[in-house]
């Protein structure tokens, strides 16, 4: 009994359900299969009443138009109906003329302000045929797209193309240089309104120049690092003063284009809008330790000088004749009688004997001066030697006057340490003063001076030769020494002949060298050992 009565509501709760599903069925709008597929292939939303079907099966293109410039289009199908056959989306920015020429059909557009529309065109059954999807500039993109890849031609990695109302510059160019002369070309303000720059460097070119940045920072910075993160390059470290951090920024900022100084760019307040900043500096200013002491270094200069003189004299001169000096004698003879009034006449020859002269004379000097400063890196040094020769000269009134002159030898040198490494740059005057002859009648000294002004670098305990100079000087005379030069004896004016010949060769020659030895030193007590050993200095 129980059973028939479980069936039974069963039976009525399955039939309650199967009426319900075939109300639900009959309820519901029919698709057959022809018009799934059709909803399918045409991509428009299907009704009951409306349909999309003649815009879907119409031709469509798209125009980009500048005002001021026509555009002709050539069509197969002759353009009637309603309107004369043309619909305009916005009438007001757009004009279009019809054209037929024997079988050609051409359609004109005409703009006449910027903006946006649509153009449908029908044919002799007024079926819609074309649809032209319009949009106008107020300046030729085309034409600056062209511009811009013909000024760019030669740039790697750029691709220039139309999007909109926008001239896109985008891709990874490679060479820095590249990228600078992009930023010069559309930042020109033919260009720059219509121009948008989403151009990168190229990540191995980033890498490439962080590498020659940190080779470049790490003579003045050593402990300043660079690195590319995210296509910007980082500057992290630390350094000891803020004139060293400036310097790392600055000479990163000369391997990249938007920012070299001078640049058209780094005046342009649109260059951070179109490209981002490429450097970044963090580095960190630690000062060094009040306790720290600098290094020290001693430089020592060697100053060499020879001179070589030899002058080798030889003269022969032969000039005798008569004095003017005609004497008149009055007197006894030897008989003891007086002489008669007559004159007498007398002269008497000078210079009879020949006379030669021959000399010969050499010279040789060797000047060795050496100074020895110890000096902190980085700071000025001076060291002055020198001996004054006292002289006196008549002013312009003849009143007699005293002074003095020094010679010798002045250093001015300026040691700085480059980081950690051994070279050091050196600042250096010299000043050597020679004494070579005196003036006669006590007059003031003759003196040879010597100037070197350089800068250099140069290796801690290596010696450098900064300047020399080598002079020589050759000459031979004849006949133009007199082996006795001055006048007859008892005054001589009438000389019978004379004869001369002479021969004088000299040879002069000099050179000097100026060396240079820097040496870093913990202390000033370690690094004069060899001094106090040369003058015994003894500490008790």
């Amino acid at each position: 009994m129980d059973i028939r009565n479980h069936l039974q509501i069963f039976v009525r709760w399955f039939f309650k359900v199967g009426l319900l599903l075939i109300l639900l069925i009959l309820s519901s709008p029919v698709r057959g299969d022809s018009d799934l597929k059709l909803f399918k292939k045409n991509k428009y939303q299907k009704s009951r009443l409306t349909t999309d079907e003649a815009e879907s099966n119409a031709d469509k293109r798209r125009l980009l138009l500048t005002t001021g410039e026509d555009k002709v289009v050539d069509i197969d199908f002759d353009v009637t109906g309603a309107k004369g056959g043309i619909e305009y989306g916005n009438p007001s920015i757009l004009t279009t003329t019809i054209v037929k020429i024997g079988e050609k059909r051409q359609i004109i557009f005409k703009p006449l302000k910027a903006g946006e529309t649509t153009v449908s065109l029908r044919d002799n059954d007024g079926t819609l045929r074309l649809i032209f999807l319009v949009r106008i500039t107020g300046t030729d993109l085309l034409r600056i797209a062209g511009e811009i890849r013909t000024l760019l031609r030669d740039v790697e990695g750029l691709e220039i193309r139309i999007v909109g109302s926008k001239v896109i510059a985008e891709g990874e160019v490679i060479v820095p240089n590249d990228y600078g002369r992009l930023l010069t070309v559309i930042q020109d303000k033919a260009y720059s309104d219509f121009v948008l720059n989403m151009t990168t460097l190229s990540p191995l070119a980033m890498q490439v120049m962080a590498k020659r940045i940190q080779d470049d920072i790490i003579s003045f910075a050593p402990n300043v690092k660079s690195r590319v993160v995210n296509g910007m390059i980082f500057l992290e470290g630390t350094v000891d003063n803020v004139d060293a951090a400036t310097r790392a920024q600055n000479v990163a900022n000369l391997y990249l284009p938007d920012l070299r100084p001078g640049s058209l760019l780094e005046k342009d307040p649109t260059v951070q809008r179109l490209t981002r900043k490429l450097v970044w500096s963090f580095i960190v200013v630690n000062p060094p330790s009040p306790k720290k002491q600098d290094k020290l270094v001693r430089v020592t200069v060697h100053f060499v000088e020879l001179d070589k003189d030899y002058n080798k004299v030889f003269g022969f001169k032969w000039q005798p004749g008569f004095t003017a000096d005609p004497q008149i004698a009055v007197g006894q003879q030897q008989n003891g009688a007086a002489s008669g009034s007559g004159a007498q006449f007398s002269a008497t020859i000078s210079s009879l004997i020949p006379k030669l002269d021959s000399a010969q004379a050499a010279g040789y000097a060797r000047v060795l001066k050496t100074g020895t400063l110890i000096v902190r890196s980085g700071q000025p040094a001076k060291l002055d030697e020198s001996t004054d020769f006292p002289f006196s000269q008549t002013g312009a009134n003849g009143q007699l006057t005293f002074a003095s002159k020094g010679v010798g030898l002045s250093i001015a040198v300026t040691p700085q340490i480059l980081g950690r490494t051994e070279d050091i740059e050196m600042q250096i005057e010299l000043n050597q003063t020679s004494l070579v002859g005196r003036a006669p009648q006590s007059g003031p000294p003759v003196t040879a001076i010597h100037k070197i002004s350089t800068k250099l670098y140069v290796k801690s305990n290596e010696s450098a030769a900064v300047a020399g100079v080598t002079s020589s000087n050759i000459g031979t005379d004849f006949n133009k020494d007199d082996p006795s030069p001055g006048s007859f004896t008892g005054g001589t004016t009438n000389a019978l002949f004379s004869l001369l010949h002479t021969k004088a060769f000299r040879k002069q020659m000099s050179q000097f060298v100026v060396f240079i030895t820097p040496q870093i030193i913990e202390n000033a007590s370690d690094g004069t050992e060899d001094l106090k050993r040369n003058f015994r200095v003894k500490v008790k």
